[in-house]
């Protein structure tokens, strides 16, 4: 597929899946919609500096378990769920579930950076995700590779169904560090997790942050300037980059 095949295929998809569907969810759910936004991605932010913390600062035999309390990792777990959850929920009700189902390793395949909001890197730097903001090319790459590496892992279960299992699966370390963090034992029974799993989660939490600002971009929910035209396959880029970012930490929550 050439480039003007593919930015032809990208812009029908956004026109066929998602330029109805964003006028209606900005309508239905504008009355508290927007609140929630702004207070999901401060709880995302929230997660992302400690995750980038203990990505950077942290030796690598240094416990994170000993560094952090039971109780500030249940915080950036029970953070980076709900990130998950509201991802989820804004991807099915805007459209863009049943694309990423039946195109993503298409999209991702093609995707270029100049596809995405000229705003994206100034709207998530703004946003508190300067970080993210400044590596977007790189982050296009390396969802290329993923893609490329791991066909059949992508096309085995649907997107969806994988976004439902993470949701489920950092619910449950959510549930097993509150527990933790409120016996009585002096050393609680729990699974520690390793160094890979923190650093999937700050991918899941990178990559759930696009997907909601730029779907909320796209909905006309968040405060930054875009023509018309871009808003429903801007919207399709940039949920196919955070998507992708968030299947790319997936591996490693499950252990792989």
């Amino acid at each position: 597929m050439t480039n003007d095949e593919f930015d032809a295929f990208l812009r029908y998809l956004a026109e066929e899946y998602l330029e109805r569907r964003l006028p209606i969810t900005r309508r239905r759910l504008r009355h508290h919609f927007e609140d929630e936004i702004g207070w999901t991605l401060d709880q995302l932010r929230e997660a992302h500096q400690a995750l980038n913390y203990i990505h950077d600062a942290m030796p690598r035999d240094e416990d994170i378990y000993e560094t952090f309390t039971l109780d500030a990792l249940t915080e950036i777990i029970e953070h980076a769920s709900h990130g998950v959850r509201f991802q989820n929920r804004l991807a099915e009700d805007a459209g863009l579930m049943e694309v990423m189902d039946e195109y993503f390793t298409d999209l991702a395949s093609g995707l270029r950076a100049d596809h995405l909001p000229s705003i994206e890197a100034d709207m998530l730097s703004t946003l508190g995700f300067p970080r993210v903001g400044a590596h977007l090319p790189a982050l296009i790459c390396a969802l290329k590779i993923f893609s490329q590496k791991r066909p059949a892992y992508l096309n085995e279960v649907s997107v969806s169904q994988q976004l439902r299992d993470l949701q489920e699966r950092l619910d449950q370390a959510r549930q097993e560090h509150r527990a933790a963090a409120r016996s009585d034992e002096e050393e609680p029974p729990l699974q520690k997790r390793k160094r890979k799993w923190w650093t999937g989660l700050g991918k899941v939490v990178a990559g759930s942050a696009i997907s909601i600002a730029d779907i909320g971009l796209g909905a006309g929910l968040i405060p930054f300037e875009v023509s018309p035209e871009t808003r429903s396959w801007g919207a399709l880029s940039s949920a196919t980059l955070g998507i992708g970012q968030v299947m790319e930490g997936v591996g490693a929550i499950r252990g792989e």
